[in-house]
This record gives C-alpha cells, sequence and structure tokens, in this order.
C-alpha cells in the first residue's frame, strides 16, 4: 500500500490546493454578484458540473482500468483511441442536446443563458477529451502529472475568470475562464502521454469500448446527478419570480456541502486504479473486498466526517467566514445539504471500490435508482418548502443508495459475529469516536459571533482535532518521534489503518 499511499497524498494535495482555489473564487465571486446573478452562475456552473462529469465517468474510468491491469499494449492503445474519439461523440451530442431543449424551451432558463450555453458546451467538450487522457494518466500511476494538470486548470480558469470579472464580463467571463482552464489542461494531459505514443497505430473505433463503459457510466453519472439535480430542481419548480434568488442563496450553502463528496472522488481516483491492478485468486476476492471497504470507511470515518461536522454544528460560522452576511439566511440548508454530502461521499467510496474490482452493473443501479428517488423527492419537496426541500433530497438520496450498498455489501465484510469481536467492536469505534467528540464539544460550545470569532474557532478545533489524530498515532508506538508519526498519518489517508 506504500504506492497508494504516496499517490494519494498527491492528489489529496492537489485536491487541497484547487480546492482553496475554487472556493476563494468561489466566494469572491459571490461578492461581486447579486443573489440573483449568482444564482445565474449557478445554474450555469451545476449544469457545466453535471455534463462534465458525464463525459469524465464512463470511457475515462474504462481507460484507467485497461492501462492498471493490462498496460500499454496495441491492444489498450486502440481502446484508448476509440474512447477517446467516443466521448468526444459523446460530448459534442449532449451539448447539441442540451443547446436544443434550451432554444425549444423544453429547458426553460429564460434569456440570461443565451450566450452562457455555448459557453458550457465549449468547456465540456474540451473537457471529454482531457477526461481520457487523464484516464490514461491514472492507468499509468502519474499521479504527479494528474496532480499537475488538476491544479492548472483550477488556477486558468479562477486567474482569467476573476480578472473577466472585474472588467466587466459577469458570468459570461466566468465561463470563458473555464473555456482556458479546460483548453490548457487537455494540451497539458496530452503533452504528459506523448511518450506511450497513444495515438499511433490502427484503429479509431472498437464497441466493446463502448459496452464496457456502459455500467461505469451509470453508476459514476448516478452521482454527477445527486450532487447537481438539487440546484436544477430549485431552479425549475420554483416560483420563477423568486428562482434565481432562492438559487443564489442555496448556491452558498451547496459550495460547502459538497465538500466531502469531492475529497471523496479524489480518494477514489488513486484507489480505483491501485484496485483495478492488483489481480488475486478468485478465493481472495472476498478478503480484498472486505480490505478496500474497510479502507474507505476508515477514511470517510477519519477525515470527511469531520468536515461534516464542521457544516452541520457550525454552519453559521462557516458561513460567516466564506460569504457576506446576507446569506446567513442559508444555514439551514447548509445543515441539510452536508448531511446529505456526508452520505453521499460515503456512497461515491464504496461504489469506486466494487466497480475498480469489475462489480459495475449493481452499482450502476442502485445509483441511478437513487437518482430516480432523488428526482420525485425534488418535485414532491421543493413546492412545499423550497430550498429546504432541494437540500433534503440531496439526504433522500444519500439514504437509498447508501441502503443498496449495505445491501450489497454486507455478506462480505460482515465476519461472524460472536461475543468476543463484538466487545472488540465497541471498544474500538469509542477510541474512534473520541477525537470527533472533541470536536463536536467545540463546535457547540465556542461562539462565533463575529468573523475573527469563527475563523479562530475553526482553525483551532481543526488543529485539536489533527494533534489528536497525531497523539492516536505515536501512542500506537508505530513511530517514536512526532514528526515521523505525522508523516506515517498522511501516508495512512487511503490505507485506513
Amino acid at each position: 500500500m506504500s504506492n497508494v499511499t504516496r499517490h494519494s497524498v498527491y492528489l489529496i494535495a492537489a485536491y487541497f490546493l484547487t480546492a482553496g482555489l475554487n472556493y476563494a473564487f468561489g466566494v469572491s465571486l459571490s461578492w461581486f454578484f447579486e443573489p440573483a446573478y449568482y444564482g445565474v452562475l449557478g445554474v450555469a456552473q451545476s449544469l457545466l458540473l453535471l455534463l462534465a462529469l458525464v463525459v469524465g465517468s464512463g470511457f475515462a474510468w474504462t481507460v484507467a482500468y485497461e492501462f492498471a491491469s493490462a498496460g500499454v499494449t496495441q491492444e489498450t492503445r486502440q481502446h484508448f483511441r476509440s474512447a477517446w474519439l467516443a466521448n468526444l461523440f459523446l460530448a459534442a451530442g449532449l451539448c447539441l442536446l442540451v443547446w436544443l431543449f434550451y432554444v425549444t424551451g423544453l429547458l426553460d432558463l429564460g434569456s440570461s443563458y443565451s450566450r452562457l450555453v455555448p459557453l458550457i458546451g465549449l468547456t465540456v467538450i474540451l473537457l471529454a477529451m482531457r477526461a481520457v487522457s487523464n484516464g490514461a494518466l491514472r492507468g499509468l500511476y502519474r499521479f504527479g502529472h494528474l496532480a499537475s494538470n488538476l491544479v492548472l486548470e483550477t488556477l486558468i480558469k479562477s486567474i482569467l475568470g476573476l480578472g473577466l470579472v472585474l472588467l466587466g464580463l459577469g458570468v459570461e467571463g466566468v465561463l470563458w475562464g473555464f473555456v482556458a482552464g479546460a483548453g490548457l489542461s487537455l494540451l497539458h494531459s496530452l503533452w504528459s502521454v506523448r511518450d506511450k505514443h497513444l495515438f499511433s497505430g490502427q484503429g479509431w473505433m472498437k464497441t466493446e469500448v463502448v459496452r464496457r463503459s456502459l455500467p461505469l457510466f451509470i453508476g459514476l453519472m448516478g452521482i454527477a446527478f445527486m450532487l447537481n439535480l438539487d440546484v436544477f430542481g430549485l431552479k425549475l419548480l420554483a416560483p420563477d419570480h423568486l428562482a434565481d434568488e432562492m438559487t443564489g442563496f442555496y448556491q452558498a450553502a451547496v459550495i460547502l456541502a459538497r465538500t466531502p463528496v469531492y475529497l471523496a472522488q479524489a480518494l477514489t481516483l488513486v484507489l480505483f486504479s491501485y484496485v483495478a491492478g492488483v489481480h488475486v485468486a478468485p478465493e481472495r476476492r472476498v478478503y480484498k473486498v472486505r480490505e478496500s471497504s474497510k479502507s474507505a470507511l476508515l477514511s470517510w470515518f477519519r477525515y470527511l466526517l469531520p468536515i461534516g461536522l464542521l457544516l452541520i454544528l457550525a454552519p453559521g460560522g462557516v458561513m460567516r467566514i466564506f460569504f457576506p452576511d446576507i446569506y446567513q439566511q442559508s444555514t439551514l440548508e447548509l445543515q441539510i445539504a452536508a448531511s446529505g454530502g456526508l452520505l453521499l461521499a460515503l456512497v461515491t467510496l464504496l461504489i469506486g471500490v466494487l466497480q475498480a474490482q469489475g462489480r459495475t452493473r449493481e452499482p450502476a443501479y442502485l445509483a441511478g435508482l437513487a437518482a430516480i428517488c432523488q428526482v420525485v423527492a425534488l418535485f414532491v419537496l421543493v413546492p412545499r418548502l423550497g430550498a429546504i426541500g432541494a437540500a433534503l433530497s440531496l439526504v433522500f438520496a444519500g439514504v437509498v443508495a447508501l441502503a443498496g450498498l449495505i445491501w450489497l455489501l454486507t455478506p462480505v465484510i460482515i465476519l461472524p459475529i460472536n461475543r468476543l469481536s463484538i466487545r472488540k467492536l465497541f471498544v474500538a469505534g469509542a477510541y474512534e469516536l473520541i477525537p470527533h467528540i472533541f470536536l463536536a464539544g467545540g463546535l457547540l460550545i465556542l461562539p462565533h459571533h463575529t468573523w475573527y470569532f469563527a475563523l479562530l474557532k475553526l482553525f483551532s478545533l481543526t488543529l485539536l482535532y489533527g494533534l489528536m489524530l497525531l497523539f492516536r498515532q505515536v501512542r500506537r508506538g508505530k513511530q517514536a518521534h512526532p514528526k515521523l508519526a505525522l508523516v506515517s498519518m498522511l501516508r495512512q489517508v487511503m490505507s485506513g489503518r
């Protein structure tokens, strides 16, 4: 697991850097736009993210799986070219369909989006080509190049987008920044795989690649839909005269609530490639599933659950740090959406584990079912509860998906239960909960009525939680020096040990 943990640190470091830039970018825009225009930006970003996740779901993961398991051969090169071309056609078709829906009124977004939808389409086409190239980087274990690619895209789109906003181009300027970031990151991705000559050879289309990618599309698209349907549902189902403003306030909450899911996706990028690349005998497959699921559960519990606790127990403080005071009215939506985000983060990790081991159909159907249930929840709840209903749809989708995954994994990961194992499980659970209890208590007790108090509260509690994890690492006796224990703890983000 040393390579997994080392490379997971690369991607996690890149995630924190890109997440910091993305949040700084998104939050700074909230200071330039009124809530209604911020809502227009939120809907445009959700549409872009939804389409980008679709074109980044199936073919890119198929390429990563094949290179990780079989290496670079003539056959895998042909499969790469087939996936690259098919994903390009898919992106072009989706963007054309969205444009037709928009101009015919089937996608009733309003006249504010007439110049935004084409920019979204151009960005998605560029990201579709990059996705397959980045899938090759994952399969080739070039996580340093992949991390650099993610950072490059975020830097370009943030700097250029904010600059164009300052020049008065508004939401359109933000999307031009997305176009530039996607284009330059595509060039970087192609440059990073140039030595493998992936575009050389005969054959550019093999239908087998499309057939094998379909279950991955369904499973990973389900997560994409669940992350973005709430914003679309609120925009389309809320009263017309309130939709943009209501979506703007909700956008502030959901930007923060999605944090655990994006972290889970970063962890899954590494875990998928390494689990797919490890071959085991059939009789060892149950053990492999059990260990991978354990790593996913412990990573969620130790590193993602605390982030969710920050958002759920101190929403006002978190919102005060990042957004203008006018967005304080969205704290309840933040609490509810963060609960759904935590559930979807765990779903993301577990689906990634199953799909990396070739079990693509069951999680695919399950994710699709959860997305359908979320749509039903949106139609029922948004007209009655507004933004709160949109946030509740995230929770509903997460509960449905997680319940199905528990049903799938229970025969594999649950060991025979006896009195001794129950006692060990109880003691281990209580020991793991100690840092979370201190964190939750501090979040509930300490004040955050001003920006400085809120920042001090969150910083001190985050530091306390990290020190408690470090102290536990030292007490285990694995490292004799706290500095070495810190290095070991960082490397174990993915292993869950």
